[in-house]
């Protein structure tokens, strides 16, 4: 086994593990920012684990017959539901992060502006934070 089916099967196993971990907890009554953040580190996961599982050990398990397997599960284009898992849980984890602005500024904040709350972003506000 290649070192990258190694490390793929890893990857199944402990997100398996941390899915066990922390699923029921996304079936618990939570706030709406912690929810989304929740859900949406969860549709991350999902995406990026199951994108390095069907890659790389995907060929293990199917042996000659991946690029049949490949081609009957749409090719590359499978990657377009790993991506979309991604950016589901990326627009989650800003929700959350619009959620969480205090609702008197609230209204002056959308999924793009909410990262620049309480200030916007520029390097000057970097480099003057205390240390």
């Amino acid at each position: 086994m290649a070192m990258h089916h190694a490390t793929a099967l890893a990857t199944l196993l402990i997100g398996l593990w941390a899915a066990r971990a922390y699923i029921p907890n996304l079936l618990a009554s939570m706030t709406p920012p912690a929810a989304h953040l929740a859900w949406g580190f969860f549709f991350v996961a999902f995406g990026a684990i199951g994108r390095s599982v069907y890659w790389s050990f995907g060929r293990v398990v199917t042996g000659d017959e991946w690029p049949f397997v490949r081609d009957l599960l749409g090719g590359l284009n499978i990657n377009m539901g790993f991506e979309l898992c991604l950016i589901i849980g990326l627009l989650l984890i800003l929700r959350a992060r619009l959620l969480a602005i205090p609702e008197d500024d609230r209204p002056a904040y959308n999924l793009f502006t909410c990262v620049t709350y309480p200030e916007p972003f520029r390097l000057y506000s970097i480099l003057r934070r205390p240390k």
